[in-house]
């Protein structure tokens, strides 16, 4: 949406006043200012607080993008906490079988161990992403029903290849993605730029507006579906490919039984962030505005909360969820 007036290039306020992405910086402000004014301490407000939403929030943009790109063209992703654990126990396997006797021994791993076990770490996101549209495209499988195959057979399959245990990637310079704050940070907003100027200044960007706005029309038009589809779903996996690495230099060990029930915060956070569940709506902006206002929202429960606010989260999530969709549509039917 551009901003810009007919006369002399003046700001269009009406139309700032009235976007979607004006509507959800006023929501994140006003969730940080009541969660502020609930919390006894006013710890909202701290330094430290501010740095643990950032790297919470840069975590979850990553692969929150990487689904509302998916669901721009029409389709659907439940597989994201299975990809971004199974990836943290391949790239933790990698840097074990690689790094030998360093590894164990807590030794400065040599850099090209680090960036094989990333790069082929990445290279498995995407041919999961791969696999995902051969089986919606070649076997005309619901997206629903893929994903949510992958979703348990992947989690699964990372129990198998690990034998149910965490594998340890203690290893200072690997667990430098996370710890240094900068890194995941610029990891991020390399992402958010790329994705934002493939989505709106590519015709690759366009083509996956028009297959989620009508698959049928694309195909008339002579757009390639499978080539589209393969593009958003290569993407999804891939961004959450390099969650897992990053929650895998977090926690210095790959572990099958992480990011439980994190596709449900990457679809809450593209939804709030307006993008449609029927497809071909939504923007890139708006997706990480909807990480914001998730990151605050969740991360603000345990400073209101004070006893068992983990148990909170999932029930504030899944109603963020079901308003956001129900504002969408009436949205849309206005």
């Amino acid at each position: 949406m551009s901003f810009l007036g007919k006369a002399g290039g003046a700001p269009d306020w009406k139309s700032i006043l009235a976007s979607q992405e004006f509507g959800l910086i006023l929501a994140n402000l006003t969730a940080w200012l009541a969660i502020l004014l609930l919390d006894p301490q006013h710890n909202f407000a701290s330094l430290d607080s501010a740095r643990l939403l950032l790297r919470e929030g840069v975590l979850l943009g990553i692969y929150a993008i990487g689904a509302a790109i998916v669901i721009v063209a029409g389709g659907i992703d439940l597989s994201v906490g299975s990809v971004i654990a199974f990836s943290g126990v391949i790239c933790a396997m990698l840097l074990q079988r690689l790094g030998g006797e360093s590894l164990a021994a807590h030794q400065a791993l040599p850099l090209w161990v680090i960036a094989a076990a990333i790069l082929l770490t990445l290279a498995a996101g995407l041919l999961i992403g791969l696999f995902h549209t051969l089986l919606i495209q070649k076997l005309d499988l619901p997206p629903f029903i893929t994903t949510l195959g992958t979703l348990a057979g992947l989690r699964s399959l990372a129990k198998v290849l690990s034998n149910d245990e965490k594998i340890a990637a203690n290893n200072d310079a690997f667990r430098a993605l996370y710890t240094i704050w900068w890194v995941p940070a610029l990891i991020f907003l390399l992402i958010a730029i790329g994705a934002a100027v493939l989505m709106r200044r590519t015709a690759a960007g366009r083509h996956l507006y028009a297959l989620g706005g009508n698959e049928e029309a694309a195909r008339l038009s002579g757009l390639s579906i499978g080539r589209l589809k393969a593009k958003a779903y290569a993407l999804a996996a891939l961004l959450s490919a390099v969650a897992g690495i990053l929650y895998a230099a977090r926690q210095g060990q790959g572990d099958a039984e992480s990011a439980v029930g994190y596709e449900l915060g990457a679809i809450a956070a593209a939804v709030v962030g307006g993008c449609n569940l029927r497809g071909g709506e939504g923007t890139i902006t708006g997706t990480i505005l909807g990480v914001t206002f998730l990151t605050i929202v969740v991360n603000g429960i345990a400073n209101v909360i004070k006893v068992d606010s983990t148990q909170w989260e999932g029930l504030v999530m899944g109603i963020v969820l079901i308003l956001a969709v129900a504002v969408n549509r009436l949205r849309g039917d206005t």
